[in-house]
């Protein structure tokens, strides 16, 4: 529909310019309106990165994708409408969840090799991290179906930057899992990571996170990144004990969390005593781990012998 869309294009230009921001610092109005309205859009899966929080933080290219689109593919059509709604666009939405993304690709890919242009959007941030969308994209690839990115806010890189940990090598896990047998895993990579380490937390699970990870960090560098780009954003730094302390004083915890570990420093060998290790068995006891569980994990944690640290906890039980 040519004209509606090049109405809603007219809106966003005019919400843009009614921004005193824009009136004060004098942006070029018209190099916006060129790449509003001149980009010859090709039909095609698009991923669109949208704002995590403040909603000034969503590109110009992305605002045309979207506003050009025959349907927009979102989470939840009542967040997402949000955005639309603040810039004027009107467009067809459908739910692509967790739930539906199987049936859904069924749906979509019929108008995607009809040469319709399609936006994949989520909630917030960029589409498949730690949200669904791979699937649909994989199924795109199979049936030469143009997949475009179009890059924006993402918590994990903008948590990353600003939590003073370093940025030269870096793993992101996603949420933390709940099964037992997964979170062990998880807590096995953290321990022994030679790099920065990100995750994603509820506020719900945060303090339990942070209590049982606290025996595998130590003294590692941590910083949790809370309601980024919003009116509360906080960035708490330090290491755990005192993340941990700062939480347990709070009546209430709000907001997603963005977890940042610094890497785990390589300690000589020489420098492990027995000691160290006993003290570390110790803490895992109270997990009820069973004594060879433990002497891995202790292993895995200091570099030494699952034999020396087995022979240590029998000797000391004895």
């Amino acid at each position: 529909h040519p004209v509606k869309i090049k109405e809603t294009k007219a809106t966003i230009i005019m919400i843009l310019c009614c921004n005193e921001n824009f009136m004060n610092n004098n942006f070029d109005v018209k190099f916006i309106n060129d790449r509003l309205n001149g980009e010859n859009i090709e039909s095609g899966l698009y991923v669109v990165a949208t704002p995590i929080g403040n909603l000034s933080d969503i590109t110009i290219r992305a605002l045309s994708i979207i506003s050009s689109s025959n349907l927009v593919l979102c989470e939840d059509t009542r967040i997402s409408k949000k955005l639309t709604s603040k810039y004027g666009i009107k467009c067809s939405m459908r739910s692509f969840h967790q739930h539906n993304s199987r049936k859904m690709i069924n749906v979509v890919l019929p108008k995607l090799k009809s040469n319709q242009i399609i936006s994949l959007i989520s909630d917030a941030g960029t589409p498949t991290i730690s949200d669904p969308g791979s699937d649909l994209i994989q199924a795109c690839i199979e049936n030469n179906i143009k997949v475009c990115s179009i890059p924006g806010p993402s918590a994990v890189i903008g948590s990353l930057v600003s939590s003073g940990i370093s940025t030269e090598q870096f793993s992101f896990l996603g949420f933390v899992p709940r099964n037992r047998k997964a979170k062990k895993i998880f807590h096995e990579r953290i321990s022994n990571s030679r790099e920065t380490i990100i995750f994603f937390e509820s506020p719900k699970r945060i303090l339990k996170t942070l209590t049982d990870l606290q025996i595998f960090i130590e003294d590692r560098k941590v910083a949790l990144v809370r309601e980024l780009t919003k009116k509360n954003e906080e960035i708490i730094n330090g290491n755990i004990i005192n993340v941990l302390k700062d939480l347990e004083k709070r009546d209430k915890i709000l907001g997603e969390i963005t977890v940042i570990i610094s890497a785990y420093t390589f300690k000589n060998l020489t420098e492990i005593s027995d000691q160290q290790i006993l003290d570390f068995a110790k803490d895992l006891k109270i997990e009820k781990l069973g004594i060879s569980t433990i002497a891995k994990l202790t292993a895995t944690k200091y570099k030494v012998s699952k034999r020396r640290v087995y022979q240590l906890i029998i000797e000391n039980k004895r």
